[in-house]
């Protein structure tokens, strides 16, 4: 892994530099008190049953209870100082993350976007183990592992070499079988929860259209087939851990049992004390399972440090914007948008060749074209979420090249088909659009948006929860949620995908019909499949062969005559001649 791919979760970690040093102080502070008490009460054990005076016992006793109350006392430093070191851990990961993933939506993350921003916060889920679950045990382990192999030197150097063999076996031998047997298996078992996470997301978003179209059966048996899978994933995942487990158990039992033959012939061969006669084997049982958390520990760091390498790697990918050093200020503010020549390459495909077109006060046009003809591209290019290959964009009289990023998009909004829904309630995900929102305004912009249905099954309205790993909207209730917020910021220019992608004829005229009574003095582009989406349409476009023409109204896809020539008005910028 380079170290370039470190950064984040180092910086991180190396910010909480003084958190983590007190928690893995304080693990190896139990650690030294679990060992310590398993000595000092095994040779008070044995001590007080050859009934000596009690005042020979006193400091034993004494240390037995300073053990245990360091071992508790430990604990519980260990236990908050752990987590507090996490959590300041990860949420300075957290900030580096948004930062690094900001630029690159929606159009830096590939066709995938919403998948790979999902796999992103897993990622930030998963490395949060590292300190709590990975780095503590490992501490503790090891500081266990030396300091009751060096004590038992001191009894027996006969028991301190089977423990060491013991602690070998326990500690390096199992976990390396283990992290064999528990990544190859964990590897399956992420990618059969993510082919069924897959089908389910199907099944939620598209489930009405599956069964309407009959294919519901289908749908079953992919559900079953995935479900099988999973299961038999994970019990292929218990059988390896099960099966390491007992190697271990196994290796404690046969190492206590030959410590108990051991510690009884030295005590008859007079080279160690009688009293200590147990210590050998109450040391060798608080180490190795101490060193029995080893094992699992490791099994879950490569799946940490991949998580971390993955979110390292966020910070390597080019953004799909460059922004200016010195974005110019805008003069006046613009309500408009031209786009000039625009020409966009995808690995050498051309989507986009010389298209031109403008969208002022008052228009609203609608944007065809078969799948894939760039539809999409198009409105990102405008909505500045993509550079273009060639050609400008300009807001107003200013080109995007000269304007940064937030600058154009306080003024040209864009509503993708996979709004991105946050895991927190309704009320707070329309308020992303716009902060200082009433809940009449929130209320007025999900009815207009077409979310009246869905606010009478929330049964808290607009505080019910919505996002996050229950969510149950679907793929056009998430297209409408992203119109309501856009509906609440107003802007001069905006841009919709397949806005009424999901909504009956009726639902769907009343959504359009509120889209255009609010943009009325503003320029709106709908991207759409459906020439009844946009009756009054000021001009009808449609992408063939990644160019834009004008289209009547009647005409179907690919079969029509141009509506008159179109031609450019001297500045690159389509204009309309009628027959």
């Amino acid at each position: 892994m380079s170290e370039i791919t470190r950064v984040p979760l180092r910086a991180a970690l190396v910010a909480e530099r003084r958190a983590v040093r007190r928690a893995l102080g304080a693990g190896a502070l139990v650690s030294l008190a679990t060992v310590a008490l398993a000595a000092t009460s095994a040779w008070l054990i044995v001590r007080a049953a050859e009934r000596p005076s009690v005042l020979s016992l006193t400091v034993a006793m004494g240390l037995v209870q300073l053990f245990a109350l360091g071992k508790a006392a430990g604990r519980y430093l260990e236990r908050t100082e752990t987590h507090r070191a996490a959590l300041g851990a990860m949420a300075r990961l957290r900030a580096t993350t948004a930062a690094a993933l900001e630029p690159l939506l929606p159009a830096g993350l590939g066709p995938s976007t919403p998948g790979v921003v999902d796999a992103v916060i897993g990622d930030v889920e998963r490395v949060q183990d590292l300190l709590t679950a990975v780095a503590a045990p490992l501490v503790a382990a090891a500081v266990a592992g030396l300091v009751s192999a060096v004590a038992l030197g001191v009894l027996s150097w006969l028991c301190a070499a089977t423990l060491g063999v013991a602690l070998v076996f326990v500690g390096l031998v199992a976990p390396t079988l283990a992290a064999r047997l528990g990544w190859r298996d964990e590897e399956e078992a992420r990618r059969v929860h993510a082919a069924l996470t897959r089908v389910i997301d199907d099944a939620t978003r598209h489930g009405d259209e599956i069964v309407g179209v009959g294919d519901e059966t289908w749908l079953l048996a992919r559900l079953r087939a995935a479900d099988r899978e999973l299961d038999q994933a994970h019990r292929r995942r218990a059988w390896s851990q099960g099966v390491v487990g007992a190697l271990t158990t196994f290796a404690s039992g046969v190492t206590v049992i030959i410590l108990s033959a051991e510690s009884i012939s030295a005590v008859r061969h007079g080279t160690m004390d009688r009293a200590a006669i147990a210590v050998p084997v109450l040391l060798a049982i608080a180490a190795l399972d101490l060193a029995s958390s080893v094992a699992p520990a490791v099994v879950s760091l490569r799946g940490d440090l991949l998580a971390a390498t993955r979110l390292g790697d966020l910070a390597n990918i080019a953004p799909p914007v460059s922004e200016p050093p010195a974005p110019h200020d805008l003069s006046t503010r613009p309500d408009a948008v031209i786009a000039r020549d625009l020409s966009r390459a995808f690995a050498d495909h051309l989507v986009l060749d010389h298209a031109s077109v403008v969208v002022r006060p008052g228009d609203f046009v609608r944007l065809r074209g078969p799948s894939g003809s760039g539809k999409t591209t198009l409105a990102l290019l405008l909505a500045h979420f993509l550079d273009p290959s060639g050609g400008e964009v300009l807001l107003g009289d200013d080109p995007y090249s000269r304007l940064s990023s937030p600058q154009v998009r306080e003024y040209v909004g864009f509503v993708d088909d996979e709004p991105h829904v946050f895991a927190t309630s309704l009320a707070a995900n329309l308020r992303v659009a716009r902060e200082n929102a009433t809940d009449d305004e929130l209320l007025q912009a999900c009815r207009a948006a077409g979310l009246g249905p869905l606010l009478l099954t929330l049964p808290e309205g607009l505080d019910s929860r919505i996002g996050g790993r229950s969510e149950q909207l679907s793929g056009g209730e998430r297209r409408r949620l992203g119109l309501a917020r856009e509906l609440l910021a107003q802007r001069s220019v905006v841009i919709l995908d397949e806005p009424t992608e999901g909504l009956d004829s009726e639902s769907a005229a009343q959504v359009m019909a509120t889209i255009r009574s609010t943009y009325r003095d503003r320029a709106v582009l709908v991207i759409t499949h459906r020439t009844t989406d946009v009756p009054d349409a000021t001009l009808s476009l449609e992408l063939r062969h990644g160019e834009i023409i004008a289209v009547r109204d009647e005409e179907s896809l690919g079969d029509g005559e141009d509506l008159g020539a179109v031609v450019g008005d001297g500045n690159g910028v389509l204009e309309v001649r009628g027959e």
